[in-house]
């Protein structure tokens, strides 16, 4: 999940104006909400790949998603599963994945287990 969010946080932090930008003209999100998106995808990918304080962006990470399904159902009408247009359920997976997360922490083989977090 980590290097996913540090794949589609990159070009969002290259081009952060523009970005924001785009985004708010084309769903009306506001643009400080974008750019904490932004960084939360890209920083927050970053602190999972390298186990930092993991519980706590895993659960930035789900109420993210959860925001983002919302956000698809009601301003993008879209379905679950759609082969043609926007869906969801990759969201409704990254919700899962952030909750397993959560709730098991980072694992042995992360800063979180050296510093005792």
């Amino acid at each position: 999940m980590g290097i996913n969010m540090v794949i589609h946080g990159y070009p969002k932090i290259r081009a952060f104006k523009k970005t924001a930008q785009q985004t708010n003209q084309a769903l009306g999100i506001p643009i400080n909400v974008t750019y904490i998106a932004s960084i939360l995808e890209f920083f927050g990918g970053i602190f999972l790949i390298i186990g930092l304080i993991v519980p706590v962006v895993a659960l930035f990470f789900a109420i993210y998603m959860i925001s983002i399904v919302f956000m698809k159902r009601k301003k993008m009408n879209a379905a679950y599963i759609s082969p043609q247009g926007t869906s969801y359920e990759l969201d409704i997976t990254y919700i899962i994945i952030s909750i397993a997360l959560f709730a098991l922490g980072a694992g042995a083989f992360s800063i979180d287990s050296l510093i005792n977090f």
